[in-house]
């Protein structure tokens, strides 16, 4: 695809292109050849996290070919730690270029440290990744080609947040830094501002930071955008500066572009990946489909192959919900454990999941690590009697003349889930619709508001929801801790709590001990480099939501139908179907190809 512009001048020979240290991938099965379109499907710009997931690069990344999530390096050739933990010095690929050829070095690092992170009016919450010990961490240039990452305790899990989240990091400062105060004419930029339909400088840089969306904006990353959503077909194009190569030192990726096809609901990915025109794909392969899926396989040309899942339907109790009378009930640990016995998990198994998923509350998962024997299993069992007991016990005895439990100020309780039809496996609306009406059979009076996902995110972390209904990841969390700590504030279960540690008290409310303890537990975490120790500490945030019963979950199942078309090489046969191990990047798009017959 390269060649005729390297023939024409366009571009400098391969040998130009790369850093002096390329990565050298070892590819699954083989080293491959060159590629056209590597096809997939995704439901609009509120769906855009299946693209990010699979082209987001860091200065580590995930390795599963071993079976088990590991760190490797990836845009650092490699990393030293000292002082027992509190430091990190990375070590950048020299000659490694952005897409547009201009070098990646520490000063692009260091501009995104100093200009973005530091600047309050584009970033006014420190990032909590990048906060241990209540200390903001920070980061130092040595030389062109290092930087240190210094904290103020060890920081036992920076890898791991590199991994899931550090393509933030990269940003471009000879593009960038065009619409930054601290660098461009304030007359010109002030034109670039109006002429954009801004108000304020950092809503255009954050506009012109969107890989998703800025096809100008020079990437790292395999592909990169042509033509973004909302077009019928979102394009991305191999960056002929990659900085990879295989064993036979050839420049990868082995496809020329990245296609995803603009479907209007999961259920048209579904029917484009039986008609054969998805080539590799787990996001809206529900396991509902499984069947239908492998009956179409012979025509489709495509195999389905069985990654591991886990995501368990959840309510979201919301433990800082705004009506404070309503707050008291939900953060009653009888009201909670009364809400999961009065749910018949197994009747559901049977209806959804046709027997083969596990009943359970977060976190009763067990490919989680931290997980222990017994997690998830409180108040799980169908007991009517049990539930009613136990809503009486705490003065929900009363009810009105239709039925319907009233709450101690005498209004009627009414239970709002917010649900959008996504997938848990099963359509989410069905699944909490049959939640709802086990809680309607105890006098609990309640609906389900349908709603767009990019309402329902609006609604959950701006904390206007009572009950959302989603699925709880369970892998890998710790990276992610939101699921199970209120510690950020897109935290579902308590978003003003976790805005409110976040902040560091300057916004939300401040939360109750007993979820302060849970913050407490994930900072040791974090700063714990023994392995052993920190699998101690996530166990015990685990086993307080296990007896509390902050989310209320249905069953998890690992089970997660992937699609591979049976003409692609190297793609795993097996691997996790999760977020926070970026998506199907876990099989490394870079190194898959497609067999010509």
């Amino acid at each position: 695809m390269l060649a005729e512009k390297v023939a024409a001048g366009e571009l400098p020979p391969v040998e130009e292109r790369l850093p002096s240290d390329p990565l050298v991938v070892e590819c699954i099965e083989e080293p491959g050849e060159y590629s056209g379109d590597l096809r997939r499907a995704l439901t609009g710009p509120a769906d855009i996290g299946g693209y990010r997931a699979i082209v987001r690069e860091s200065l580590a990344g995930w390795d599963y070919r071993s079976g088990k999530v590991e760190v490797i390096p990836n845009l650092a050739s490699g990393w030293d730690i000292t002082d027992d933990g509190a430091t990190y010095v990375f070590h950048l690929r020299k000659g490694a270029r952005w897409s547009d050829g201009e070098l990646f070095t520490a000063d692009d690092i260091m501009f995104w440290y100093e200009h973005m992170v530091l600047n309050e009016e584009l970033t006014p919450t420190f990032p909590g990744w990048l906060t241990v010990a209540g200390e903001p961490g920070v980061i130092e240039k040595i030389d062109d080609y290092t930087v240190a990452f210094k904290f103020a305790a060890p920081y036992g899990i920076l890898l791991e947040y590199l991994c899931f989240s550090g393509q933030q990091i990269l940003t471009p400062r000879h593009y960038l830094s065009q619409f930054h105060p601290d660098f461009a004419d304030a007359d010109e930029l002030s034109s670039k501002v109006k002429d954009a339909g801004f108000e304020h400088w950092y809503q255009l840089l954050a506009n012109r930071n969107d890989y998703t969306n800025n096809p100008d904006l020079p990437v790292l990353f395999t592909w990169k955008l042509e033509t973004p959503f909302p077009a019928q077909r979102m394009v991305s194009v191999r960056n002929p500066y990659y900085w990879k190569v295989d064993t036979n030192g050839k420049q990868l990726p082995y496809f020329d572009r990245l296609v995803t096809e603009l479907a209007q609901d999961p259920q048209l990915v579904l029917m484009k990946a039986i008609a054969g025109e998805v080539d590799f794909q787990w996001r809206h392969m529900g396991f509902t489909d499984y069947s239908l899926l492998k009956e179409n396989e012979e025509t489709g040309d495509y195999s389905v192959l069985e990654w591991i899942g886990g995501g368990l339907p959840t309510v979201y109790v919301n433990q800082s919900v705004s009506d404070l009378e309503l707050r008291k009930i939900f953060q009653t640990k009888d009201f909670r454990h009364a809400l999961s016995w009065s749910i018949n998990r197994d009747a559901m198994n049977d209806l959804f999941w046709h027997g083969l998923a596990m009943p359970g509350n977060p976190p009763s998962v067990k490919t989680d690590y931290f997980w222990r024997e017994g997690f998830g299993q409180t108040a799980v069992a169908y007991n009517v009697d049990r539930a009613n007991e136990l809503l009486d016990g705490i003065g929900l005895d009363q009810r009105d003349g239709d039925g319907w439990r009233l709450r101690p100020d005498g209004q009627r309780l009414q239970l709002l889930l917010d649900v959008y039809p996504g997938e848990s496996g099963a359509p989410n609306v069905d699944i909490f619709g049959q939640v709802a009406e086990y809680w309607r059979a105890v006098g609990l009076e309640t609906q389900l508001k349908e709603m767009e996902l990019t309402l329902w995110l609006q609604r959950a972390i701006g904390n206007e929801s009572m009950m959302p209904a989603y699925t709880c990841a369970p892998a890998v969390w710790e990276v992610d801790a939101r699921w199970y700590v209120p510690n950020v504030g897109n935290c579902y279960w308590a978003p003003a709590y976790g805005q409110w540690v976040a902040s560091g008290g300057a916004s939300g409310e401040e939360p109750p001990d007993e979820f302060k303890q849970l913050v407490e537990w994930y900072e040791a975490l974090k700063s714990e480099l023994d392995r052993e120790k920190r699998l101690e500490l996530g166990a015990k945030i685990l086993a307080q939501h296990s007896e509390q019963v902050y989310m209320v979950g249905i069953c998890a199942l690992s089970l997660q139908p992937c699609i591979k078309k049976n003409d692609l090489v190297n793609v795993l046969g097996s691997a996790p179907a999760q977020d926070r191990t970026n998506h199907e990047q876990i099989s490394w798009p870079w190194q898959v190809w497609r067999r010509q017959s």
